[in-house]
């Protein structure tokens, strides 16, 4: 490792690092560099990469979480998609640093988690953090560094907090009549494709966002679903198109009677199916904006609608299906959905009065 004081064009004293961290995950040396405007931090970054070189051969070198985040476990991410790199960074930055960044990896325990735990809000926030911490741990674990991963324990867990989803589900297409004598009576051409692609045809949403007309047949009978549309951070790219969720996800969709009249309401158009105000493909946080915007204003109107949400529209649509007479299996497709054990588990939900009808039914 070698520290070399340098001057820019302007002047200006820089000290370049350039060190040797071992080797990389392909076996090339691991040599990082970088460059300092005072000699302490440059000493402070020479002495890091030595303790990790250290740790990684079993020596006595600390080894910090942080430090093991940055020079092994990220560059490893790059092949994941945006959106789970977005989910991993968060969680890092704001739950795994600020608890654990510090301390070398090797004398995080369970205790140290736990106390990562207790400083999360809610269940599902403490969960998350704990997943990307057990991946983290699994590598350091794989590269020798510890023995056992401390975050595959059980951790007493915070509250579950409120949830983003409503949990409305309408759970008969009967009972979606009020949305659609709504949607033809105030709802302009986003609402009425949103719906059109959630309550009658089961699309996820980021499913409906990656619609164009051309992936409808001639007769608009079914549809082919091919990419979806997604939000990541400005680093990871933005709103971006991808593949669909799995391979089972990439489908042909049919398109019933109610679905076509509220998509053909304005014509049939070219590129994006569902556009934002300036004809451009929506956002996911506008479509949700756009949609309750619809429910307010067919409550006001007069109209007795369920809140559904863009997202419970497909929870509404299985269930629906399924209360129909629909077959569980020809739902998985039509879902897309890799196991049809998902299908029984996520997305039927019975109401209460449901229930009721069944145990009649049966015992009379």
């Amino acid at each position: 490792m070698a520290i070399t004081k340098t001057k820019t064009k302007s002047g200006e004293v820089r000290y370049v690092v350039r060190a040797e961290a071992g080797t990389t995950r392909d076996g090339r040396r691991d040599r990082p560099s970088a460059t300092f405007r005072t000699l302490a931090e440059a000493r402070a970054f020479e002495a890091r990469c030595r303790a990790m070189s250290d740790a990684m051969r079993g020596k006595s070198g600390r080894c910090t979480v942080a430090d093991y985040i940055e020079r092994t476990y990220w560059p490893a991410t790059d092949g994941l998609a945006a959106t789970s790199r977005d989910t991993y960074r968060r969680e890092i930055d704001k739950r795994i640093l600020p608890a654990l960044g510090r301390m070398d990896v090797r004398d995080v325990d369970r205790a140290a988690v736990q106390r990562m735990v207790d400083g999360c809000a809610t269940r599902d926030v403490a969960r998350k953090a704990v997943s990307v911490l057990k991946t983290i741990l699994n590598e350091a674990k794989g590269d020798g560094l510890i023995q056992a991963n401390p975050a595959e324990a059980r951790f007493a867990m915070p509250g579950p907090g409120r949830k983003r989803d409503n949990g409305v589900v309408v759970t008969t297409f009967a009972a979606m009549a009020p949305l659609s004598d709504a949607l033809w009576a105030v709802g302009d051409d986003c609402a009425r494709r949103l719906a059109a692609t959630g309550l009658f045809m089961g699309l996820r949403p980021e499913e409906r966002y990656g619609l164009d007309w051309e992936d409808f047949d001639p007769d608009m009978r079914t549809a082919r679903v091919e990419r979806a549309l997604v939000t990541a951070s400005p680093a990871e790219g933005g709103v971006q198109l991808k593949d669909p969720k799995n391979e089972r996800s990439r489908r042909t969709v049919p398109v019933p009677a109610r679905a076509r009249e509220l998509l053909l309401a304005s014509g049939r158009g070219s590129g994006p199916l569902i556009v934002g105000a300036r004809g451009d493909r929506i956002s996911p946080s506008t479509a949700r904006k756009r949609w309750a915007r619809f429910l307010r204003d067919a409550a006001q109107a007069g109209f007795d609608v369920p809140p559904v949400t863009v997202e419970n529209m497909r929870h509404s649509f299985a269930t629906s299906f399924l209360h129909a007479g629909g077959n569980v299996e020809d739902l998985s497709r039509i879902l897309g959905h890799s196991d049809i054990n998902t299908t029984y588990r996520r997305y039927v939900r019975p109401s209460a009065d449901d229930l009721v009808a069944a145990v009649e039914a049966v015992l009379g």
